[in-house]
C-alpha cells in the first residue's frame, strides 16, 4: 500500500498495521512513522456503528450479536478497505 511520508513527502510502501509493533522507519529519510491512531479509531467506530445499526434495524438482530458481527467484519475488512486511508504520522519518541 503506497502512502506519502509526512517528513520527506516521498511515496513509500507502508507496512500493514499488524506487520509492526509500535512504529516503522521510512526507507528514504529514516523518520520513525506509524499509522494515525485517531484515524484507526474513527474508521472503526463509524464502520461498527453503521453495520450494527443496519443489522439491528433491518435484520432485527440482537444488539450484542450485531456488535460482535460488526467488530469481526471490521477486523476482516480493515486490511483491504480501510488501511490505505489511515494517515501516516511521525513518532516523536
Amino acid at each position: 500500500m503506497t502512502q506519502r511520508c509526512p517528513h520527506c513527502q516521498i511515496e513509500i510502501d507502508a507496512p500493514k498495521i499488524n506487520a509492526y509493533e509500535d512504529n516503522f522507519v521510512c526507507p528514504h529519510c529514516a523518520a520513525t512513522l506509524s499509522h494515525s491512531q485517531i484515524d484507526i479509531f474513527f474508521y472503526a467506530f463509524c464502520f461498527i456503528a453503521l453495520i450494527s445499526l443496519l443489522l439491528i434495524a433491518i435484520g432485527h438482530i440482537n444488539t450484542f450479536i450485531a456488535l460482535v458481527i460488526a467488530a469481526g467484519s471490521y477486523r476482516l475488512c480493515r486490511n483491504k478497505l480501510f488501511e490505505s486511508h489511515f494517515r501516516l504520522i511521525r513518532c516523536t519518541h
